[in-house]
């Protein structure tokens, strides 16, 4: 519906076009005029000048009619036909075709700058315009750009598409033509945005987790200082109880120490009279010997007083003291023990990784057959001379791994296989129990006097065992070396294969285990462990062997380690197979 308004009409040529400029009330002025009160008079009756008469608001795309009036172009697709067929101008009652319409360009362009005049106006001093830095103006008219050329790719103003250049080219509104980039960057936007949803969500389970991780780290924080406090407290009350169980043992002994040596000492004052008198006998002329010999009572006397098997030899420690200090070592025996397989068992499982290692086949020497997958190997007797390898070790029985190690804390095992072990050992106990049963514990008694000499059955019984010495030393020859050594060590020749050679390593055989060392140090001489757990810390320069069945520490090496390290391996025991483990 139309607002009627008195207008006081006049014409304006412009070019060939001539069009119709009202006044309106000033009270009905446009909402939007009502906020430049403050404007100047000039400013203030040219906008109402450019109000179109339909929408009150300013121009926007004006265009004019046949009778020359101007509207909004939008505002003229709203005049309805009242009579007729032909709709009529709202001012003058004209009738007018739709064809005919056409557009103002340069009305157009003085609505613009009457806005940026008002915007202008509107400031504050000192206030910097936007306008000019926000949009872009046409370079050749310098005005605003409205349309898109779609034949050229061109934003263009009003002058700009009603040109030769772009009249017959297919134009739309700029924001048109925006409008299928502008929902490319909202759906874009709408991913962006789910994105950074779905990091925060990440980032919020994120922190959450490691809230959580946190926490349960201090748990087990607490939960270790409390295990190893509890542990401290037992092992102090344990070794407090030893130590006491020791002082008594000392105390025990301390008093038989005195009783032994007051009843020696009275025993030694009774002996210096007998041997002082029977010395004063010995001593008298025959006659008066054989005289007293031949008085009935003097026999008597002399036979009482001068018994040959009768004086005092004290036992110098009681047989129960001896029991309770014997039973106390076999205590300490499981002390030691228990601590061996406690500590390696926590060096195996708190601070070391398992690893898998192989062996080298071209390191192995030609007296050693691996098996297929390398974990395992055996000694021939014969020497193999089809597999000569420049890398192989040509006198020593020696193998390495292929794997080696520059950093870190990494455990493996070797188990070692020997045929008639489990027969070897079995009568090695029943004669460690028979000679348990032959010990005679000392009792106190009496001497004779006479010492016992060495008889030759004693000598011969010294000859035998230096010949089972002899054996013995023969039998270490037949052994094994478990350990890591140097990847670069020499191979060829006779080797020490000590720890100034690059090589830290265990030798174990049928009478026990022995460190490498120099000179060669005897660890365990009944200890035949079946299993044995190599624990290597390079940057520690550490290398612990342990029995990996009983989880007690045998020995350790300590060094600077430089260079790469790889297991060891050697074997000259015919009937023994080494085993890498896992």
């Amino acid at each position: 519906m139309i607002r009627e308004n008195k207008v006081e009409a006049y014409g304006i040529k412009w070019g060939n076009m001539v069009w119709s400029l009202r006044k309106k009330d000033p009270g009905n002025r446009h909402p939007q005029a009502k906020g430049t009160m403050a404007a100047s008079a000039p400013l203030r009756s040219l906008e109402e000048e450019v109000t179109c008469s339909i929408c009150l608001d300013y121009l926007r795309d004006p265009v004019t009619i046949d009778c020359g009036h101007v509207f909004c172009r939008s505002c003229t697709g709203d005049i309805r036909p009242v009579s007729g067929s032909r709709p009529v101008c709202p001012l003058c009652k004209k009738p007018f075709k739709k064809e005919n319409i056409r557009p103002v360009w340069q009305l157009a362009s003085l609505v613009e700058n009457i806005e940026r005049l008002k915007v202008d106006n509107g400031r504050q001093p000192g206030e910097l315009a936007r306008e000019p830095q926000d949009m872009k103006l046409c370079e050749r008219h310098q005005e605003k750009l409205h349309y898109y050329c779609e034949d050229d790719g061109k934003l263009l103003c009003v002058m700009c598409r009603e040109s030769r250049e772009h009249r017959p080219h297919t134009a739309v509104l700029v924001e048109k033509a925006a409008l299928p980039h502008r929902e490319k960057i909202l759906n874009h936007l709408n991913t962006l945005r789910r994105d950074r949803e779905k990091i925060q969500g990440f980032q919020a389970k994120g922190e959450a987790d490691i809230t959580a991780a946190l926490t349960k780290l201090q748990e087990q924080r607490q939960y270790i200082v409390a295990e190893f406090k509890q542990g401290h407290q037992f092992l102090k009350k344990r070794e407090q109880h030893l130590l006491d169980q020791l002082a008594t043992l000392e105390q025990l002994l301390t008093e038989g120490r005195e009783k032994f040596k007051t009843r020696g000492v009275s025993e030694l004052g009774r002996l210096t009279l007998v041997i002082s008198e029977l010395e004063g006998k010995a001593r008298q002329p025959a006659a008066e010997l054989m005289q007293d010999a031949c008085s009935t009572q003097d026999t008597k006397d002399f036979a009482n007083r001068y018994p040959r098997k009768k004086f005092w030899i004290g036992k110098a420690i009681p047989h129960m003291v001896k029991r309770k200090a014997g039973e106390f070592s076999d205590k300490l025996l499981s002390l030691q023990r228990g601590l061996r397989q406690f500590q390696g068992k926590l060096l195996r499982d708190l601070e070391y990784k398992t690893v898998s290692v192989t062996l080298d086949p071209q390191s192995a020497s030609g007296y050693l057959q691996l098996s297929e997958d390398w974990k395992c190997v055996i000694y021939t007797s014969h020497y193999q001379s089809d597999c000569l390898h420049p890398q192989q070790f040509d006198c020593e029985p020696g193998v390495l791994g292929s794997k080696g190690f520059t950093w870190g804390k990494v455990y493996w095992e070797v188990e070692l296989e020997r045929e008639g072990w489990s027969e070897d050992e079995e009568e090695d106990g029943e004669e460690e129990e028979d000679g348990e049963e032959e010990e005679d514990d000392e009792e106190a008694g009496y001497g004779d006097g006479y010492e016992e000499w060495e008889t030759d059955e004693d000598e011969e019984s010294l000859g035998e065992e230096e010949e089972e010495e002899e054996e013995e030393e023969e039998e270490v020859l037949e052994s094994c070396m478990v350990g890591v050594a140097k990847d670069s060590m020499k191979r060829k020749g006779d080797l020490s294969l000590r720890p100034e050679d690059g090589v830290w390593a265990l030798r174990l055989s049928s009478s026990g285990i022995w460190a490498n060392t120099s000179p060669e140090a005897q660890l365990f001489p009944v200890l035949r462990p079946r299993r044995v757990g190599i624990a290597l810390d390079y940057e520690g320069g550490t290398v612990t062997f342990t029995n990996a069945e009983s989880q007690e520490l045998i020995y350790t090496f300590t060094a600077t380690f430089t260079r790469r390290l790889v297991p060891f391996l050697w074997l000259k025991w015919p009937g023994t197979r080494l085993l890498l483990r896992p």
